[in-house]
This record gives structure tokens, sequence and C-alpha cells, in this order.
């Protein structure tokens, strides 16, 4: 029997332990992580999908004009054990987003917690699902 297979399959093993940590996610440092800033607006579209869910909604500033705001938040499968939905978001809803915003100072961000105008909030951190997930947060919890 010849030893190349065997060389061949501990040399594929032993570069996969190193691969491993290059499928890690991309990092945060694109926000400020350090603050967070409140920003009232309307929503006009709820993008719920991998590998983030983006909240987009338009601000009126200061001067009247409009700005439009792109805020992400985590992967839908942790958004439900969040206790979040696919249609918690709609187009028209007035919203107040509380965010990290963007180091570059631009109109983006990462989403802490979204209130809505009739007292409603949803957080990213809270568990509100009752569901018990797994370390993927695959709690088969309702998603509509």
């Amino acid at each position: 029997m010849s030893t190349k297979p065997v060389v061949f399959v501990a040399l594929m093993l032993a570069t996969s332990l190193f691969a491993l940590p290059a499928v890690a996610h991309h990092s945060a440092f694109a926000f400020d992580t350090e603050r967070t800033v409140v920003v009232d607006g309307i929503v006009t579209e709820w993008f719920w999908a991998n590998p983030h869910c983006l909240l987009k909604f338009d601000v009126t500033s200061e001067d009247g004009n409009i700005v439009q705001w792109v805020t992400e938040t985590q992967a839908p499968a942790n958004m439900i054990d969040a206790g979040w939905r696919k249609n918690d978001l709609k187009p028209g809803d007035v919203v107040s987003v509380t965010l990290q915003p963007a180091r570059n100072g631009n109109p983006v961000g990462r989403i802490v917690r979204v209130e809505f105008s009739d007292g409603r909030a949803l957080d990213v951190s809270q568990d509100r699902s009752g569901a018990i997930g797994n370390e993927y947060h695959l709690s088969g919890a309702p998603t509509d």
C-alpha cells in the first residue's frame, strides 16, 4: 500500500484545522460600538434575509432634507430567538431606532433596539421567544 494517500489525507486534515478560523464572521469595526444614537424615521423597507436583516428608513434632517438610513442586525435565525418576526416592520411604520453608528459618519448603523409609535419595542438581545434554541439559534420558533 502506498503512503501517498495517507500523507495526502493527513495533510488535508491538518490544513483544515488552520482554515477553520477563516470561517468567522466579519468584525464590527465599521461601527462605533462605544456609543449609541437614537434616530426617528419612517420605515421604507425591512429586508429579512441572511446574512443580516436590513432596516431602511427615512429621516427628515433639521434642514428638511430626507436622509435614508440603512441599518443592519443579525441573521433571521438569531432574530427569531430575540422575538423578532419577518412581518414586524412594514413600510410606513414610524420608528425610533437605537443604533451603533458608522464610524465614517454615513447614515448607516447596527441596530440595538427599535421602538414603535404605539409603544411596542424590539430589542436585539432580548429573548422573548420562549423557545430553547441550540448553539446555532435554530429554535424552530414561528417566523410570522
